[in-house]
């Protein structure tokens, strides 16, 4: 197996051993259950939509950064560190694994409504857009603190505003006009709305976000991590 296998492989069993894994399948199977008994009263496309922009988003953002202030707790990281290793690996790594979790879940909501009949493709690939964005900037934004704890409180606004404000402008609370098209992941938003309810979008722009903001996003948490975490 090559040194980015083995350290994808490495980061799973991280994620197990810290209980992330089970923690999120858990939630996931909670939100499930309660959208499966609802699914008879209405339509529940946007109490879906909603969902997977939170839960998805969440796990990608905040136990990417658990799990390396865990690693930082126990000097596995600093143990890395001091070993020959490709940084984009591991890097890469940690984002690819995480948002693969939180893919799995936003699926395992996607059918307890919907059965098959929503566009699992665009889906699949909207909710992992959205986990790899919450990951990368949950990498960059650890870097300001040296606790979990301080971490999280400092990040409320900041998850709000990439999260919440788009979900808002989905659910009509607020009307941002073309504002909206600078939010990271107002195009992953726009692909999932498609897959499960068939709202007409511009698919080169959802496309588009995605390509533009992950490099942009990962260049600016790899630049941070590498400075702040690696040679600290």
């Amino acid at each position: 197996m090559n040194s980015f296998g083995s350290q994808l492989k490495w980061q799973f069993i991280l994620l197990q051993k810290n209980s992330i894994i089970t923690i999120s399948f858990a939630v996931t199977l909670v939100y499930g259950f309660l959208l499966y008994f609802l699914r008879d009263i209405g339509s529940l496309d946007k109490l879906l939509v909603a969902l997977v922009l939170n839960d998805p988003s969440v796990i990608g953002y905040f136990f990417i950064a658990l799990a390396i202030y865990i690693e930082m707790k126990h000097r596995i990281l600093q143990a890395i560190f001091v070993t020959p290793f490709n940084l984009h690996h591991l890097f890469l790594s940690k984002v690819i694994s995480v948002s693969l979790i939180g893919m799995v879940c936003s699926l395992g909501l996607a059918f307890s409504v919907k059965g098959f009949n929503f566009n699992i493709a665009w889906y699949a690939i909207g909710s992992l857009s959205i986990c790899v964005l919450s990951s990368l900037l949950g990498l960059y934004m650890l870097t300001f603190s040296n606790e979990f704890l301080k971490f999280a409180m400092s990040s409320i606004p900041v998850f709000l505003v990439f999260v919440n404000l788009s979900l808002l402008q989905y659910l009509n609370v607020v009307e941002m006009g073309l504002v909206k098209y600078i939010f990271p992941i107002q195009g992953s938003l726009d692909l999932i709305d498609y897959s499960v309810s068939g709202t007409a979008i511009n698919f080169a722009f959802a496309i588009a976000s995605i390509v533009v903001f992950i490099p942009f996003l990962y260049w600016l948490a790899f630049r941070r991590f590498s400075r702040k975490i690696v040679h600290q």
